[in-house]
């Protein structure tokens, strides 16, 4: 388990995606028990290692789709 810092409860501004179709929906997030729901589409400050959650989550996504992408060309 991660040691939990000062800088992980630091406020970062994001903004998740919005696309009215796919990506339209609010996002709950939830770490180490405590959740928050953010909206998309607008300008939020969220503690730190939510918004680091968010980006491993994006990366994530992204090499599944390069390596469905790759399974796909053989």
């Amino acid at each position: 388990m991660a040691k939990k810092t000062a800088k992980d409860d630091e406020l970062v501004e994001i903004t998740l995606f919005r696309d009215g179709e796919k990506y339209k929906d609010d996002v709950y997030v939830c770490v180490n028990g405590e959740g928050c729901l953010i909206r998309r589409g607008e300008p939020v400050r969220v503690r730190r290692c939510v918004a680091e959650v968010l980006e491993n989550s994006t990366r994530q996504d992204a090499r599944a789709e390069a390596m469905m992408a790759g399974r796909a060309a053989d």
